[in-house]
């Protein structure tokens, strides 16, 4: 039975070989002591282990380069460089209590080394010791007294312990040193304000504006601070401090029009805007960031929608030789569906800068609101030019000559495109489905169900090939169960869609269904397809079989005039029949 008095004692040696074991893992064993000289021999391994060291680590090989700096060490236990090294090594991969103990060590050697002192207050941040980082950015300004980079990084660290005050403080001996500059003023009045101290912040640009006092934008900022805290008389008496320096001056302008805005005298908030935008002294990009925030309100509202409008036309005349200023017009005037002009703008945009690809793409988009395919086509070309990777602009230049019927360049254009979609399926399935759909035009029925099965492969549920794919084949008179399976599926997936109710009408006509035909394709007629010769035609067809040639006579008719109807229909209204 052991005796207890010995136990501590025990215990005393497990906790120092304990602790001994932390220090092999890092040096390995060694007889050596920090103090003790190494012979020569050691000194030129260690040399040549820490030359190994520092060519590991610029290959990034943290780990053995770890391994060489602690081989130095061991070699030569005062080397003060390895140890930094080492610990660097050790802060960035995590071990920060082993980075921290040998930066003490390499400081308590060379204790004037600054970067080893900067490394031990970036461990110490790293390690949450704000209060001790702080000592050691206050020790480094005083031995290099100037270095004002040390006093930014004491407040750094004080802003991240919530200390504003004292951060306030580190930038006042800043700005006693540098001066005042508008950075550092932005920086205190933002601490005030989170302090709640609105008079103290507004010194501070009051302080700025002594700096610069015909410098209109200072002004500027004080004017916001107060209208932002809701103070109007403040807000208003600076406006008039900039009036008498330069009552023409856009930012006047522009801090009117939001002191008129807050008071709901909206029409003169609104003149002193546009008089803001007419000024060529205002930089376009503060314009186009004011006219970017209409977005979410023209919707629906005429008078935001008029403001925007006349607003980016003052932009695009003031500015006549910037894209942006150009295509920004253009996308409020596609919003407000005024395509044509949309188009004017962004063909102007694209007159000054062509490297703009999302101008590209929306001038594509306007020639197919136009429906102008001849020239989405030409200009998606030309767009390809500069933009040879991108795979929308052959989905573009494909629309364009398949809707000219230039089916054979179409389909190359789709195939060439297709081949660049990385990671977006939905693109792909648009390639593949309007390939088929060229494909059937062109009579490779094999090859146009081979894509269509593509698209269908990537997306089962496409309401869109599953139609289309359906009503192919129900005009080849092909696969009809196959086609009624998916035009079912597609009416499921889509309710109320004429054209998808149409197509599966027309598919039990073909298979000899007429009730079932003029069931469906009456539902088509009553969701829109009233306005659609195809639909209609088909229903005159649907009658005719079923004894009702009569109104059959007057659906043909109908279809005629809607247009969009099939080569047959002249003769069927010349010979009154099917």
């Amino acid at each position: 039975m052991s005796n207890p008095r010995f136990f501590p004692f025990f215990r005393l040696c497990a906790i120092l070989l304990l602790s001994g074991l932390v220090f092999t893992q890092a040096f390995g064993q060694s007889k050596k002591k920090k103090g003790d000289q190494p012979n020569e021999q050691d000194k030129i391994k260690a040399t040549y282990a820490f030359f190994d060291g520092q060519k590991e680590k610029l290959t990034g090989n943290d780990a053995r380069a770890a391994e060489q700096f602690s081989q130095c060490i061991r070699l030569d236990p005062g080397n003060h460089a390895a140890m930094y090294e080492l610990a660097s090594i050790y802060s960035s991969g995590g071990r920060i209590s082993d980075a921290l103990f040998l930066i003490k060590q390499a400081i308590d050697l060379e204790p004037k080394n600054e970067w080893y002192t900067l490394l031990q207050a970036d461990i110490l941040e790293r390690s949450g010791k704000y209060n001790e980082a702080v000592e050691v950015y206050r020790k480094l300004y005083q031995r290099n007294p100037g270095k004002v980079e040390y006093l930014f990084s004491e407040a750094d660290v004080l802003l991240m312990q919530g200390k504003l005050a004292e951060a306030i403080k580190a930038y006042d001996r800043i700005e006693a040193i540098i001066g005042v500059s508008q950075e550092m003023s932005q920086q205190k009045q933002r601490l005030y304000l989170k302090m709640g101290k609105t008079e103290e912040a507004a010194l501070e640009l009051e302080k700025l504006i002594r700096s610069e006092p015909n410098n209109l934008e200072y002004h500027s900022m004080l004017v916001e601070l107060w209208q932002v805290n809701e103070r109007p008389q403040k807000a208003m008496e600076v406006i008039r401090r900039m009036q008498a320096i330069d009552p023409e001056s856009p930012n006047v302008y522009l801090c009117l029009a939001e002191q008129y805005r807050m008071e709901g005298r909206r029409e003169e908030s609104y003149q002193n805007l546009k008089k803001a935008f007419g000024s060529p002294a205002l930089p376009s990009e503060v314009k186009i960031r004011i006219l970017t925030s209409y977005l979410p309100l023209v919707s629906g509202n005429t008078d935001m929608m008029q403001q925007s409008l006349e607003l980016g036309g003052v932009l695009a005349e003031t500015h006549p030789n910037e894209a942006l200023a150009q295509t920004v017009y253009g996308d409020f005037l596609y919003i407000d569906k005024q395509f044509s002009p949309a188009r004017e703008q962004y063909r102007k945009g694209l007159g000054i800068d062509k490297r703009n690809l999302q101008a590209w793409q929306q001038l594509l988009l306007t020639e197919s609101e136009l429906k102008d395919y001849a020239s989405m086509a030409r200009e998606a070309e030309e767009a390809l030019g500069y933009f040879s990777d991108q795979a929308a602009l052959y989905l573009f230049a494909g629309i364009g000559l398949q809707q000219q019927e230039d089916f054979t360049a179409a389909a190359t254009k789709y195939i060439s495109g297709s081949k660049l979609v990385v990671d977006n399926d939905a693109l792909l399935v648009d390639f593949y489905s309007n390939i088929a759909d060229c494909y059937d035009k062109l009579k490779r029925f094999a090859d146009s169900d081979t894509y269509f099965q593509k698209a269908l492969n990537l997306d089962k549920d496409n309401v869109f090939v599953l139609n289309n794919w359906a009503y192919y084949l129900s005009l080849r008179n092909e696969q009809l169960e196959k086609a009624a399976e998916m035009s079912k599926r597609s009416n499921v997936l889509s309710p109320g869609n004429p054209s998808f109710e149409d197509t599966y009408g027309w598919i039990l006509f073909m298979q000899g269904d007429v009730t079932g035909a003029l069931d469906w394709i009456s539902k088509a007629i009553a969701s829109g397809g009233n306005s659609s010769g195809t639909v209609l035609e088909h229903y005159g067809d649907a009658l005719y079989r079923a004894g009702r040639a009569e109104e059959a006579l007057r659906y043909w008719q109908q279809a005629r005039d809607a247009g969009e109807y099939s080569d047959q229909l002249e003769r069927k209204l010349r010979e009154k029949k099917l």
